[in-house]
């Protein structure tokens, strides 16, 4: 066993003292196949969030960036219901996600290094104080993504990555 696999095993048996809700789920727990592990909603979000981030390149952009995603969730919202009425089909494909990817997510959950009190938040700048809640915003959206992957790996015993593909999309794959 070399000093990498020691630093491994100690990290994980760290993250086994936490709770779901300070860090990554690590507890095995049922949800039937209908209830669903919510992958596809969080890949979703995730990537939405991501986009945010250009909010920090633009002048007032970490005032407005709130507004912006609640404009995006509702974009997505009014293209789901436009998709059912124009009866446009929609398949979800799915990927399985290599057994090594789930183990790094659960020794190095994402972003767990950025975490200010508020004592420390409040002696930054104005400016910092609102990039903070924009990248934590993010960070937190990432998370979900990879506690859904986490969960249903711990369930299954693999995970599935999904991601929707209309008709028109994969014409152009072809």
């Amino acid at each position: 066993m070399g000093a990498g696999d020691r630093h491994l095993m100690k990290r994980k048996l760290q993250l086994q003292g936490m709770s779901a809700s300070d860090g990554m789920l690590l507890k095995k727990t049922r949800i039937s196949e209908e209830e669903g592990y919510g992958i596809l909603e969080a890949s979703k979000e995730a990537v939405a969030a991501v986009r945010l981030m250009r909010f920090k390149h633009i002048p007032g952009g970490l005032d407005i960036w709130m507004d912006h995603w609640l404009e995006m969730k509702a974009k997505m919202a009014a293209e789901e219901e436009e998709a059912i009425k124009n009866k446009k089909r929609k398949r979800v494909v799915k990927r399985r996600v290599p057994k090594a990817l789930i183990d790094h997510m659960v020794a190095w959950p994402f972003g767990s290094a950025n975490i200010l009190t508020p004592v420390q938040l409040a002696k930054r700048s104005l400016e910092r104080r609102r990039y903070y809640a924009l990248s934590s915003f993010i960070e937190a959206k990432l998370r979900a993504y990879q506690q859904a992957l986490i969960r249903q790996y711990n369930a299954l015993g693999y995970a599935e990555d999904e991601i929707e593909v209309t008709d028109s999309e994969e014409e152009e794959e072809d």
